[in-house]
């Protein structure tokens, strides 16, 4: 699988500037959010900032979040509203606002590229975040706080080293799997760029365990109560050991700083400064859906993420709790209905209702068994990227659109099979077979996202414009005068790189308009391969003339500001004749000499 630098990051460890340029960003976004491209193009439009919003600030408090309003506010007016939405129903999308003028996102405290930027080695994918190896079970390991009962009891552990841990188990029956899937889903989507804490698969000895003088758990009804060893057996009765006698485990260590809550997917944070784009607005949250439904994260709600206040003073932002991916339902294995329909799913229950149950989808009646105890159960041979669900519904996944989709298939594209069998092997499956099983899943599914969402745009990146040879138009007047002029874009076809058309069938047709110079130019063809040889096979080279439509004039010196921009649309026309949505490419005019140079990217 072929695998090229898909994004442009920002340079990690750029000084973030002052966030006063937060309202213009979010104006300019608004205005195109609402239709307002035209008004506002987007090189005019000002970038978000690296780093910008890790500036100190006063440290918040921990914040408690009443679940359930949320979830049913989601699962239902959220569904409904969206539903009966014009703005849907006519493809008006919102498109997401923290971009920058190559459609990507700049690192922060909610994102950083990662393996789409510089490719990791699957050593380095393997170790994730992870900074040890694990619990220090050479010393003493003190219990401090339990859950008991519920649906996942474990406990937390503080180990010799004076770090904390939270410890949970695999469902009797099926040791290694949530375990294992929650090790691999966080080592993927540290890879990818989200942060996550450290989780680590967990072998000890009861007996290495003690209990912490004042250690407490808390009952059903939220009353603590005197915690001992006695009262942690029904956790070790409801979990299977190794074939040694020992215990295993997922221990995800508590990371840098205290605790400030869990963020939400819509709206602001009100008590951070540096919280300026609505999350249902922010790129890396809405092109997560598509990461999560790779991993078939279907857990993934806002009480599974947490703010964390870290040095030096700022609000860190967390996915946590991976238990139930991959084909792990945390307490059992995922069924077909998991990643296919919401907990509680309105449109389908109401037409369930309205039928008098005659309506049923294509999961009901399936029949399906385990892949094998360690994994559990996912879908393999009809996944489908665009019709997967999670759980519980948000709006940061219903805004997402094409474009956002295609950013997160591309960091799902970057892992080559050798990266995925690398985060399959830090879960420690018990056997060969069921980790090359469950890589192979991944690969499948991987491959499927790729081929589903770079059909949904026109997956060109890095364009280069520079003068055809010989070319030289200085000095020239006259109505026809641009059909002297003509330029080479260079690009990389992603579809090239990844199988979806072949180089040397597949067409593109582009056009270049520019008011100001009264430019209206437009052709098709064949690319032909770019660069030295040895180069990728999907840099390709297209030539842009005045060979269609109106030259217009050579553009007059002193153009700014709007009037200096063109815009270059470029379509893949596939070997079945498939048109796909153009990318546009923003142009700005930088005199007779120079003529264009690209200056911004819309897929």
């Amino acid at each position: 699988m072929a695998v090229l630098n898909r994004v442009r990051p920002q340079a990690h460890g750029q000084v973030p500037g002052p966030a006063a340029p937060a309202v213009a960003i979010l104006a300019a976004g608004f205005l195109s959010a609402c239709g307002g491209a035209a008004r506002t193009p987007l090189p005019l439009r000002p970038e978000p900032i690296a780093w910008a919003d890790t500036l100190p600030i006063p440290e918040p408090p921990d914040r408690e979040v009443v679940e359930a309003p949320h979830l049913v506010n989601d699962a239902l007016a959220g569904e409904v509203s969206d539903g009966i939405s014009l703005r849907t129903a006519f493809g008006e999308d919102h498109e997401a606002l923290n971009l920058t003028h190559f459609d990507d996102v700049v690192p922060s405290a909610w994102f950083e590229h990662r393996n789409a930027a510089r490719p990791l080695t699957p050593d380095e994918v393997r170790r994730g975040p992870t900074t040890a190896a694990g619990p220090d079970t050479t010393g003493a390991m003190e219990i401090v706080s339990a859950k008991v009962e519920g649906i996942a009891p474990g406990f937390n552990l503080r180990d010799g080293r004076g770090d904390t841990y939270v410890v949970k188990f695999d469902p009797e029956g099926y040791l290694h799997l949530s375990s294992a899937a929650g090790v691999i889903a966080n080592r993927l989507f540290h890879a990818a760029g989200y942060h996550v804490p450290e989780d680590y698969i967990f072998v000890f000895d009861r007996d290495q365990l003690s209990v912490a003088e004042g250690a407490v758990f808390v009952d059903e009804e939220f009353e603590e109560h005197p915690l001992t060893l006695e009262r942690l057996e029904d956790v070790f009765e409801g979990t299977d050991r190794l074939a040694d006698g020992r215990f295993l485990a997922v221990a995800s260590k508590f990371v840098a700083g205290p605790p400030k809550g869990p963020f939400l997917f819509e709206g602001r944070r009100g008590d951070d400064p540096n919280d300026h784009f609505a999350h249902e607005h922010r790129r890396e949250l809405r092109g997560l859906k598509v990461v999560a439904s790779w991993v078939n994260h279907i857990d993934i709600r806002f009480m599974n993420t947490m703010d964390a206040y870290v040095q030096p003073g700022y609000l860190r932002h967390y996915l946590i709790d991976f238990a139930a991916s991959l084909g792990s339902g945390t307490i059992r294995p995922h069924e077909p209905r998991e990643g296919r329909e919401h907990n509680v799913d309105f449109w389908a229950s109401t037409a369930r209702i309205l039928t008098a149950g005659f309506y049923r989808v294509g999961w009901e009646g399936r029949e399906w068994e385990v892949i094998e105890p360690s994994i559990g159960w996912m879908e393999v041979d009809e996944f489908d990227p665009g019709a997967w669900k999670a759980n519980w519904p948000n709006n940061a996944f219903r805004n997402m659109t094409a474009r956002d989709a295609y950013w997160g298939a591309k960091l799902v594209g970057s892992f080559t099979d050798e990266q995925i069998r690398a985060a399959v092997a830090a879960g420690e499956l018990p056997t060969s077979t069921a980790a090359d099983t469950l890589a192979d899943i991944l690969i499948l599914r991987r491959d499927r996202i790729v081929d589903h969402w770079y059909r949904h745009v026109s997956p060109l990146e890095n364009p280069v414009l520079r003068r055809a040879a010989g070319d030289g138009v200085a000095g020239a007047t006259g109505p026809a005068a641009g059909a002297a002029e003509s330029y080479v874009l260079e690009f990389d076809d992603l579809g090239i790189a990844e199988g979806l058309w072949a180089a040397d069938r597949v067409r593109y047709e582009w056009e270049l308009e520019h008011d100001a110079a009264d430019r209206h130019w437009r052709g098709a063809g064949e690319a032909d391969p770019a660069g030295t040889e040895g180069s990728a096979a999907a840099r390709r080279s297209l030539r842009i003339a005045a060979t269609g439509g109106s030259p217009g004039r050579v553009p007059g010196g002193g153009l700014a500001g709007r009037e200096a921009l063109a815009e270059l649309r470029v379509r893949v026309v596939g070997e079945d004749g498939r048109r796909y949505p153009p990318a546009t490419m923003w142009l700005r005019w930088q005199g007779a000499d120079a003529g264009y140079g690209v200056v911004g990217l819309e897929h």
